[in-house]
C-alpha cells in the first residue's frame, strides 16, 4: 500500500533540480507513467458497449466473450503484478514527496515568516517606535510557533485544541455577559445584535480553526 501511495504522490512527474538544489519545473517520470498505465483496468467500457448491442446482431456473443476475456486478463495479470512492478521500478513515496511538496507545518512556517516580515515596517513609526505592539506580538508569536513545529509531519493537535478551547470559553463567557446586560436593560437591541454578530464570527472562526 505504501508503494501505491507513492505513485499517487509523484503522479505523472517529478521536479527537476536547479543548480542551487531547489526544484524547478515538472518533468515526466517514466516510472510513475508506467505504473499508472499498468494500473488501468481495460475492457469495462467495451463490455458495456457489447452488452448494449442488439441480440440479433451477428457475432454479438463473440464480442461479449471478448469483453469478458479482456477484463479477466487485466484483473489477473495486471492486478497480481502491480506490486512487483512498483518494487522493480523502485518507486519511493517519501523521497518524491519531499522533493515536490512541503508539509503543512513547513508551509505555515514560510507563510508566517512572510507575514511577520511584511508587517515589520508597518508597525513602527518613522522614529522606530512600535505603534502597533499588539499586532507585532501576535505575528511574532505565530511565526515563532510555526518555526518550532516546522520539522513535524503534522501540527500537534493537543496544543491546537487547548488553545481554541480557551478561545471558545472566552467567547461563551462574553456572550453570556452580553445577554445578561441586555436582559437588565443596560444595552439596547441594536447593540445586542451587533455584538452578537461579532461573537458569531469569532466563534465560527475558532471552531473551524480547531478542526
Amino acid at each position: 500500500m505504501e508503494a501505491i501511495k507513492g505513485v499517487l504522490w509523484i503522479a505523472t512527474g517529478r521536479k527537476r533540480q536547479r543548480a542551487d538544489g531547489e526544484p524547478s519545473e515538472l518533468v515526466p517520470d517514466f516510472r510513475a507513467a508506467t505504473v499508472l498505465s499498468w494500473a488501468g483496468m481495460r475492457g469495462v467500457m467495451k463490455l458495456a458497449m457489447a452488452l448494449s448491442l442488439p441480440e440479433s446482431m451477428p457475432g454479438r456473443d463473440l464480442i461479449v466473450f471478448a469483453g469478458f476475456a479482456v477484463i479477466l486478463v487485466t484483473v489477473l495479470l495486471q492486478g497480481t503484478t502491480m506490486g512487483p512492478l512498483i518494487a522493480w521500478l523502485s518507486i519511493q513515496r517519501g523521497r518524491e514527496r519531499s522533493v515536490r511538496h512541503l508539509s503543512e507545518p513547513q508551509a505555515w512556517a514560510r507563510l508566517e515568516a512572510a507575514q511577520l516580515e511584511a508587517i515589520h515596517p508597518l508597525v513602527h513609526d518613522a522614529d522606530g517606535t512600535v505603534i502597533h505592539p499588539r499586532l507585532l506580538e501576535q505575528y511574532t508569536y505565530r511565526a515563532t510557533l510555526s518555526k518550532r513545529f516546522e520539522n513535524l509531519e503534522d501540527f500537534p493537535n493537543e496544543a491546537r485544541y487547548a488553545h481554541y478551547d480557551v478561545v471558545l470559553a472566552a467567547i461563551a463567557a462574553g456572550r453570556a455577559e452580553l445577554l445578561r446586560l441586555h436582559r437588565s436593560g443596560m444595552i439596547h437591541d441594536e447593540l445586542l445584535h451587533s455584538l452578537e454578530q461579532e461573537f458569531d464570527l469569532h466563534d465560527t472562526t475558532a471552531i473551524y480553526a480547531r478542526g
